[in-house]
């Protein structure tokens, strides 16, 4: 009977220890997760205000690249002079571009990062990914925004050179506007009257003013640019009579 007692005292306190032990792990487990959690909540603050201060520099670029343009068109009436100044402003929108790139590559880090923690996600950090996927539209819509604005860059020389009778140039930089900026309707216009009257490529022509119907439908200039394309599919296919009919 007392052999009995001491078995049940020693099974007692054994399981007692293992209950101490169990607790024990489970504590330092908590306290691991709660630490990781705040890791997360840090790094999610500091790339919100990484966030913020590139939004802030590429407003600042964007303004600087406004005045530019402003100081291109002001350069077109020194003819004496015109070609000199070209290349100084075209200097500058580099150094402008420059810029956008480095930006664009510090974006493209920024998103790695927030890949890479997202790829570690569990569970636990539910409320942190809230914050990560809102986190990763923003820089999204960033990454638009800048490649946009490579476009319109390249759009503004554009114009600038075809009012300077450079028309190659002019060309050149609407074809690169559209590979940023594709639904530039503008662009696509400008494009098509310079394959037209100066590149004498009807074919691209017709192309550029078909493109520019499709995404302004309701151009006040619709009636202009549709004789324009009658024009052309007549004289690419003189027998096709069907050319004839309205639009």
């Amino acid at each position: 009977m007392i052999e009995k007692k001491k078995l049940i005292m020693i099974w007692a306190v054994a399981a007692g220890i293992a209950m101490v032990s169990l607790c024990l792990a489970f504590f330092l487990q908590v306290t691991v997760l709660d630490k990781r959690l705040k890791q997360s909540q840090m790094m999610v603050t500091q790339m919100e205000d990484e966030t913020r201060r590139l939004k802030n520099e590429k407003d600042k670029i964007t303004k600087e690249n406004e005045k530019l343009q402003a100081d291109a068109v002001s350069y077109l009436g020194i003819n004496s002079s015109l070609q000199k100044e070209r290349d100084d402003l075209i200097e500058k929108f580099k150094v402008a571009q420059k810029l956008i790139d480095d930006k664009e590559a510090q974006l493209q880090r920024e998103q790695k990062a927030i890949d890479e923690l997202g790829k570690n996600k569990s569970k636990a950090y539910k409320e942190q990914s809230d914050k990560l996927n809102e986190l990763t539209a923003k820089l999204n819509k960033s990454q638009a925004d800048l490649k946009r604005e490579r476009g319109l860059y390249h759009y503004n020389l554009g114009v600038a050179c075809a009012q300077a009778k450079l028309f190659d140039d002019a060309v050149s930089d609407y074809e690169k506007s559209l590979v940023y900026y594709p639904d530039n309707a503008e662009c696509h216009y400008n494009l098509g009257l310079l394959y037209e009257g100066y590149m004498e490529q009807p074919q691209k022509a017709l192309a550029e003013y078909i493109k520019y119907l499709e995404l302004n439908p309701d151009a006040q200039d619709k009636e202009d640019v549709l004789a324009k394309v009658k024009s052309l599919k007549q004289q690419l296919d003189p027998g096709d009579q069907s050319n004839l009919k309205d639009e």
